[in-house]
């Protein structure tokens, strides 16, 4: 992989507030997913062109057969490249992608993200567990986003069966080309999709046109410069835009850590992610935590660990930002987990946090941090690890760019 020196000119736009990655912190990696002719590349390229102040990665493989327009990238290129709006794109094989989120994590590089086109580098499930095997001040999981064709949905359920884990293990779905299906499709598809990801967000969108704030974890109201539309790119169909929203929840007290990670486990249905700084009830007595989750995979930052809203000055409070939100299910979401009027918490309780807290030395590796045996279902997902990288049958030939 060619090194890429020095920074190309952003014109003097600057980063979004919140969404601009910190020095020192970990880059946050998304993953595009989705079978042949979804809208990955579309969806890719307006988040390149919709995202100004912002330096991204691209991640791809195959470059010469996959059209990454944003930044005029044409033809033959290195395996690195400057683009002129302030991104680079990256080509690389599945053996190379944790040697690329290495480098691309580099100071000198000064990315805000990346982005993993899955266009046959793994099935999600392996990539998660790629992106997880990068050491965790290097890289951060930042989601899983797979796109599915409206007309095509069912087919391909049909013709390939395990369509249906890829399903299970996203934290978003992306649902294009929505002008070519009625209303009622639509409904219909969302409900084939939450048969098998039951608490998943679900996205409509006419030509890959995802929000920018959506993919960045931003609340609505941020504004995100977008690319330009034409006066028909949406037509009839933007009642189909569901939205996103962010609804903010504030527990009545402070919470029982084994309580809260049970919550966790089962977010309400639509949240993509969720982010602010709860109080947590230790034998030591309260701490305060910042929280951030995509999907149900979770990281905490314990009080004094680093800088960000977990400083005393920040209020208590979780941001959850989704698609379709039920109001009373959000507002409730924490309400199991208050500690009860004169409850205490036994010298174990606060265990449970220890493999999701980020930069603490006690926290465990990536296979403790996936699988949790104190709880039912994993934070991370069912699906996370049912793929084996060494097993040629693991991986899906329709998965294909």
């Amino acid at each position: 992989m060619a090194a890429l020196t020095g920074g190309p000119d952003t014109g003097g736009e600057v980063a979004h507030p919140g969404v601009g990655r910190a020095p020192g912190d970990p880059l946050p990696v998304l993953i595009l997913t989705g079978y042949l002719g979804a809208g990955k590349t579309t969806l890719l390229n307006h988040l390149l062109s919709g995202a100004p102040g912002l330096r991204i990665a691209a991640v791809v493989n195959d470059f010469g057969d996959i059209d990454v327009d944003a930044g005029a990238v044409a033809g033959q290129v290195d395996s690195m490249v400057s683009m002129p709006n302030g991104c680079v794109c990256c080509e690389v094989d599945a053996s190379e992608l944790g040697e690329a989120m290495e480098k691309l994590a580099g100071p000198e590089l000064g990315l805000d993200l990346a982005v993993i086109e899955a266009s046959g580098l793994a099935e999600p499930a392996i990539l998660s567990r790629m992106v997880h095997d990068v050491p965790r001040e290097v890289a951060r999981h930042a989601g899983m986003v797979q796109v599915v064709d409206a007309e095509g949905l069912g087919d391909a359920l049909e013709r390939h069966p395990g369509l249906a884990s890829h399903l299970a293990e996203a934290d978003l779905v992306v649902v294009n080309k929505c002008d070519l299906v009625p209303r009622e499709r639509f409904d219909e598809i969302r409900t084939l999709i939450r048969g098998h990801a039951p608490r998943v967000a679900v996205y409509p969108t006419v030509r890959a046109a995802v929000p920018a704030g959506l993919l960045l974890g931003l609340e609505p109201g941020v504004p995100v410069a977008g690319p330009e539309h034409g006066p028909d790119d949406h037509h009839d169909h933007e009642h189909l835009h569901d939205g996103y929203r962010a609804v903010t929840v504030t527990p009545a007290g402070p919470l029982h850590p084994r309580r809260f990670l049970t919550a966790v486990a089962a977010p309400p249905t639509g949240v993509y992610r969720a982010k602010g700084t709860l109080t947590m009830t230790t034998v030591d007595g309260p701490r305060r935590y910042e929280v951030g989750m995509v999907g149900r995979r979770l990281e905490l930052r314990a009080e004094g660990e680093g800088p960000g809203p977990g400083d005393a000055a920040a209020p208590e409070g979780l941001v959850m930002i989704g698609v379709g939100l039920d109001d009373d299910e959000v507002s409730h979401f924490l309400d199991a987990a208050v500690l009860g009027a004169g409850e205490s918490v036994d010298a174990d309780a606060a265990l449970g946090l220890h493999p999701y807290l980020v930069g603490d030395p006690d926290s465990s590796d990536v296979e403790e941090w996936i699988y949790d045996e104190q709880r039912a279902a994993p934070v991370t997902g069912e699906a996370a690890m049912l793929a084996d990288p060494e097993d040629p049958e693991a991986f899906d030939p329709a998965f294909t760019p």
